[in-house]
């Protein structure tokens, strides 16, 4: 009996073992991104101002999600549901680029996945007949993630069918295709690109109140103030051969032709006037 039951034995640790369950792949949305402190408003003509978003989203190979955009109409006309008064959201630079079509969306033609887009290259229209000045428009469109694990971005920006383009505030979504076991893909490398950028400084009379990003603001923060870059982002400036990488710890700023607001600390670190034009390396 003892020699079978040893025998029984080896024989159950030489069959095969049952596999290990595999990792599953499970997507995420990041937090989203508040709106700006102040927008303008009552601007002649068309015109549109960033106003939050949803968060940058973490998908599995062909799966799909919804982003949300909101934008507030800070012109004096109204936008409404007929031809050169319609607000859409169109693709633009740099990924995919002016009205071409996306690897994440659209309507099945030109090569786009459909995602039920309004065209290849127009992400998404009002959801309201009417959307007049000081309101406030919510897009949203669906995008599906490619079946290659990567970094991928979009960019989009507000135009009026038929009439304009609007306001270009670089409003764009990276999603993150996850590998087939649900870990994220290598870091895509660094870019290099460098952008000529006006940025101003913000500080005086606002030291120890809170920023937009939960941090409190001191003479010693360094950071800057985006309008739509992440909270915690890094972004590497450069001004008269000074450099530095600092966060994102405020919204800002509130005049369209500045690029950044520096922190006193940023500000100082770089050399820079209080209202200086440098170089945005990205």
């Amino acid at each position: 009996m003892r020699q079978l039951f040893i025998g029984a034995v080896l024989v159950l640790l030489l069959l095969p073992g049952a596999p290990a369950a595999a990792a599953t792949c499970t997507s995420s949305v990041g937090p989203g991104i508040a709106p700006p402190a102040v927008v303008a408003s009552g601007i002649a003509g068309f015109h549109a101002a960033w106003y939050g978003q949803s968060g940058y989203m973490s998908l599995c190979m062909g799966a799909t999600a919804t982003a949300t955009v909101a934008f507030y109409n800070s012109g004096s006309r109204g936008w409404v549901t007929r031809m050169g008064e319609v607000a859409y959201l169109g693709t633009w630079e740099p990924d995919p680029g002016q009205d071409r079509a996306s690897p994440l969306g659209g309507d099945g033609t030109m090569g786009s996945p459909a995602t039920g887009w309004p065209r290849y290259n127009r992400v998404a229209m009002q959801p309201a007949p009417y959307v007049g000045p000081n309101q406030v428009s919510w897009f949203q469109f669906a995008v599906k993630a490619p079946s290659a694990p990567g970094t991928y971005r979009i960019a989009l920006r507000p135009l009026v069918e038929g009439a304009q383009w609007m306001e270009d505030y670089g409003v764009f979504w990276v999603i993150t295709v996850l590998n087939a076991d649900g870990t994220p893909p290598p870091p895509p490398p660094p870019a290099t690109t460098s952008t000529t950028v006006v940025a101003s400084y913000f500080g005086p009379g606002l030291y120890g109140s809170r920023t937009a990003c939960g941090q409190t603001l001191t003479t010693t923060l360094l950071g800057v103030a985006h309008r739509t870059l992440p909270c915690g982002s890094l972004v590497h400036l450069a001004y008269a051969g000074n450099e530095v990488t600092v966060p994102v710890v405020d919204r800002g700023p509130v005049i369209l032709s500045r690029e950044f607001d520096l922190t006193y600390a940023t500000k100082i670190a770089l050399g820079c006037p209080d209202i200086c034009t440098l170089s945005w390396i990205h």
